[in-house]
């Protein structure tokens, strides 16, 4: 019975959390990606400042299922640590020209900057009464439930022009649902609130938007 219950209880978990309402928005230089990606590209890159290397390594593996699929291969800074001292190549913080020479020599087409910012969770519960639904619907009312956000920031550098030519900032808002009460007043319904989104969650989708934005831009020539 409990094993039951438990099993129930995970489920509407899991169908509150996929239920989450998301948004999507992107920012990116004029203009557009100057020049296709070629499918012989190879990409190096970098660690994600800020964030654990267990995590940095996440999202990279993301990033790196969604290149290959377009037949370009990626490099992480960290797995090629070894190689790219032994060149006398320090990429990170953003790469002079020097360094992107540098990376040219040894192979790489292109360098990715990346960075994560403007987190927050919004994982909660929030109530909202008959009559704070009549405010909200009047304009001077709020729901209390935050919402799950996070921006991912994607510069691109040309080791051939020697300098950064593309960069796109992708932000993703995860909302949560609202599940209507049975309490009525003045024409009003209280309802509740639930939001089993995390910044991890909206990180994760705001580097698979980016990533297929920045390939969409750049329009990868097979």
């Amino acid at each position: 019975m409990i094993l039951k219950k438990a099993a129930a209880n995970l489920l509407c978990c899991l169908v509150l959390l996929s239920s989450c309402i998301g948004s999507t928005r992107h920012a990116a230089i004029p203009g557009g990606c100057p020049q296709a990606l070629q499918a012989n590209d190879r990409i190096l890159v970098g660690v994600i400042p800020g964030l654990l290397a267990h995590r940095s390594h996440q999202l990279y593996q993301q990033l790196e299922q969604e290149f290959g699929q377009k037949g370009i291969s990626t490099a992480y800074v960290a797995e090629q640590e070894y190689d790219l001292a032994r060149q006398g190549i320090k990429p990170n913080p953003a790469p002079d020209s020097i360094t992107l020479v540098q990376m040219r020599k040894a192979g790489y087409t292109y360098y990715l900057e990346l960075a994560v910012g403007d987190v927050a969770s919004g994982m909660g519960y929030a109530r909202t009464s008959a009559q704070e639904q009549k405010e909200i619907q009047q304009g001077y009312g709020t729901i209390g439930a935050d919402d799950s956000k996070a921006t991912v920031h994607f510069k691109l550098h040309s080791t051939d022009q020697k300098k950064q030519v593309y960069t796109l900032a992708t932000t993703t808002k995860l909302s949560g649902v609202t599940l209507a009460g049975n309490k009525h007043e003045d024409g009003y319904r209280n309802s509740s609130t639930v939001n089993l989104s995390t910044a991890s969650l909206a990180t994760d989708k705001a580097l698979k938007k980016g990533v297929a934005e920045l390939l969409k831009n750049c329009k990868v020539s097979q």
